[in-house]
């Protein structure tokens, strides 16, 4: 029995669905099931379809099929291959992400708009790396298609990966190595990619409109570009009761619903959904012990600047001002 392979013919992120691949079958039959390598990506056949939307078992030579399971999107033109074992699959597709990365290594130090801008404003030459994530093949080329209209004498544009689908642990990384801006057009990064992102001090922009997106590279470019500063949400915490603490005063006794809060960050102290103060995290237990942050799921003693009349239910959201 002959193992499939072909080409994916368009790619996107379907709601419901997640990342669904139609794909033209060029040897071998393509089976629900099949372990498949599409590039750097790779899944388990989990269903086909015909053009029509129809059930289908498999998919022989010439015959188009639309397949999902896939974890990530795909690109238009790449090929795809069924390998015998989900074990091959997976050190085939570690191994061209590696590949990639390796291909792309640059300066390790990290651009970012302000930067580029300040450095374009002292007359230095550089290029701008650029990794696009949108939600379809449409909105990435129409994206891709203005940044390359982008022409400036000291600043080139380069796209040094595209895809759809969310940003994720990946493209991060990619980034990292290549000293590249992360574009994310109508798409989020996944927890991961946000975790990378910090570790490695990439800046993730995300916009919905593409004259924003030009506009910002365009004045950045030109050293015109001045920076925002944006709150970062971090985390929400409830308050379960308030624990006095000699000589620290009262301390709110709260669990952790979502995020993470950190000591050192900013809060905002809600009371029937209503803010009721703002002030820095001054410090967070954990039992006795001193903590730097606490994550989802977790109880902890949250002390806040300048404020101690905690009640039950009272709700803490944390944030870090960044620049944008």
């Amino acid at each position: 029995m002959r193992l499939a392979a072909g080409t994916v013919i368009d790619a996107h992120l379907e709601k419901g669905r997640g990342p669904v691949a139609t794909v033209l079958v060029q040897s071998g039959t393509l089976r629900i099931g099949d372990n498949l390598v599409v590039g750097h990506i790779f899944g388990k056949v989990r269903a086909l379809l015909d053009d029509r939307g129809r059930k289908m078992k498999e998919a022989g030579p010439a015959t188009p099929a639309v397949v999902t399971g896939l974890p990530d999107v795909p690109t238009a033109g790449d090929v795809f291959q069924v390998v015998s074992s989900e074990k091959v699959a997976r050190t085939i597709a570690s191994q061209r992400a590696e590949q990639y990365r390796v291909a792309t290594l640059a300066q390790t130090r990290r651009v970012t708009l302000a930067d580029l801008s300040a450095q374009v404003g002292k007359g230095a030459v550089k290029d701008l790396n650029l990794v696009l994530k949108a939600d379809s093949n449409g909105s990435v080329e129409a994206l891709k298609g203005s940044l390359l209209k982008i022409q400036d004498p000291q600043v080139q544009i380069k796209v040094v990966f595209e895809g759809v689908g969310p940003v994720t642990e990946s493209d991060i990384l990619l980034a990292a190595v290549s000293n590249a801006l992360v574009i994310a057009f109508n798409v989020k990064p996944d927890q991961q990619a946000q975790k990378a992102a910090e570790r490695e001090k990439v800046d993730i922009r995300n916009y919905d409109v593409v004259y924003n997106v030009t506009n910002d590279i365009e004045r950045a470019i030109k050293g015109l570009y001045e920076p925002t500063f944006v709150q970062v949400w971090e985390g929400r915490a409830e308050v379960l009761t308030p624990i006095k603490i000699p000589k620290l005063g009262v301390i709110a006794g709260s669990r952790v619903q979502d995020g993470k809060i950190t000591s050192g960050s900013t809060a905002k102290l809600l009371r029937d959904n209503k803010p009721i103060h703002e002030g820095q995290i001054a410090g967070l237990k954990r039992f006795k012990d001193d903590v730097k942050e606490v994550v989802a799921g977790l109880e902890c003693g949250i002390r806040i600047d300048g404020y101690q009349d905690f009640l039950q239910g009272d709700v803490i959201e944390s944030y870090q001002v960044k620049q944008a």
